[in-house]
């Protein structure tokens, strides 16, 4: 044991004066490089990897998945087509076709994606080129020459934008008289008309179908 320490004193002294030797750029740059190396290694350690993120410190392994992950786009149109076609007893294949188009719009609006599917099922019982007598046309039964420039649509007569335009309507209407049942009430009749009762009536219709779809189990 004596004879292996001594050994390996006489290496250290002799390495010492070997590095004293050395042009003072060279263990500038071996100093840098060991020090790279060790950098290397910490940040890719194989039991724990730490990451900062604006001023927290989290850990990559190991973490909870988050409980506010969203749900990918079309699992959730599927889902709501799914839903609507049993709560409002239509095709599947209507129901998921329109079911991108209402959840696309109510967000953009910041609307209840139920509450919009209650008032096209309610103006056009999904039909996508629906017409009245007073020239309401398409799934939201809009009419074009009030509302094509405020909308901003080409072509009312396409059904995703029918419906981006009837939820743009809805939730202007909802700004402007501050309450949800004031909005479908406009929405059916005007601002200015006097048909009361028949706001109501529509008011209900759409509350009943929003109710069935909202308790639908999926």
């Amino acid at each position: 044991m004596l004879d292996l320490n001594a050994k390996f004193d006489k290496n250290a002294v002799h390495f010492a004066a070997s590095w004293r030797e050395l042009p003072r750029w060279t263990r500038i740059l071996v100093k840098l490089h060991s020090l790279l190396l060790v950098v290397v290694g910490l940040s890719h350690g194989v039991n724990q990897n730490v990451v900062l993120h604006q001023g927290y410190e989290t850990s990559a392994f190991a973490v909870p998945a988050s409980s506010h992950q969203r749900v990918p786009w079309q699992t959730e149109v599927d889902a709501f087509g799914r839903k609507m076609a049993r709560a409002f007893q239509v095709r599947e294949t209507t129901a998921n076709e329109f079911a991108g188009w209402i959840l696309e719009a109510s967000r953009r609006q910041d609307l209840e994606p139920e509450l919009l599917a209650s008032l096209v099922l309610t103006e056009s019982s999904f039909r996508k080129y629906a017409r009245s007598s007073a020239g309401a046309v398409g799934p939201a039964q809009v009419r074009p020459e009030y509302w094509r420039s405020f909308c901003g649509v080409k072509d009312l007569s396409d059904p995703a934008e029918n419906i981006y335009c009837g939820a743009q309507i809805l939730a202007y209407k909802a700004d402007r008289c501050g309450g949800e049942k004031c909005a479908l009430g406009a929405y059916n009749i005007g601002f200015n008309s006097q048909r009361h009762h028949a706001a109501r009536r529509y008011v209900a219709k759409v509350d009943h179908y929003r109710d069935q779809l909202r308790n639908y189990p999926l």
